[in-house]
């Protein structure tokens, strides 16, 4: 069984709904995946403490965090409250940590890899500008970490098919005129994601 965390800030302002938006998704994909124990923590629950403390129930076990929220070069989190920050990493200690938030992987994901076993994050502020295209935005996002629960690949694996992914949707939409500037945000995204880390990693090396 995977340990799988997903907070998600589904009481912001702005982009609450997207956030619940992608924490449903993922838990869509792994509805029938008995090998990963989904545990949510939402909205005013998404505090350093909270995770912290969830963690510790795992006993030293292997774990993954994902992390739907705004971010920063230096931490996620929600309008008041810190869920991850640079200067407060041991905790996530042998994890893998999985976020789409802006600009994560700049100072907070580099961090990570020195106390994680894997970060997938974003080196720039990420878009989704055009609400009528949430699941597009959604799935590309969530793609790689959908597909690493949920098969046996390794990380880079599904991190480079998530690419892949990026470049189908971006293709299709350039397509159609009204559709480009989505597009453009696509490869925005696309570009801005990282993997650092242990390339190899696979759910195996999380099975408790």
């Amino acid at each position: 069984m995977i340990s799988t965390i997903v907070g998600y800030d589904d009481n912001d302002y702005e982009l609450g709904e997207y956030f619940e938006e992608s924490f449903n998704n993922i838990k869509k994909s792994l509805i029938n995946n008995n090998g990963v124990n989904l545990i949510p923590i939402q909205g005013l629950d998404c505090t350093e403490e909270k995770l912290e403390e969830t963690i510790d129930s795992f006993n030293g076990n292997n774990f993954v965090v994902i992390g739907l929220m705004h971010g920063n070069d230096e931490q996620i989190g929600t309008e008041n409250e810190v869920f991850v920050d640079a200067d407060n990493i041991d905790h996530l200690d042998g994890s893998l940590f999985y976020t789409p938030a802006c600009s994560t992987a700049i100072i907070l994901g580099k961090s990570l890899e020195d106390v994680a076993e894997t970060f997938v994050g974003c080196n720039e502020i990420t878009l989704s500008t055009y609400e009528k295209y949430n699941d597009i935005y959604i799935d590309c996002e969530n793609y790689c970490i959908k597909e690493f629960l949920n098969s046996e690949l390794n990380i880079e694996t599904c991190f480079n098919n998530m690419i892949n992914y990026f470049d189908e949707q971006i293709e299709l939409l350039s397509e159609e005129n009204d559709e480009i500037l989505v597009a453009m945000e696509l490869i925005n995204n696309r570009d801005a994601f990282r993997l650092l880390g242990n390339r190899e990693l696979t759910k195996t090396d999380l099975v408790n």
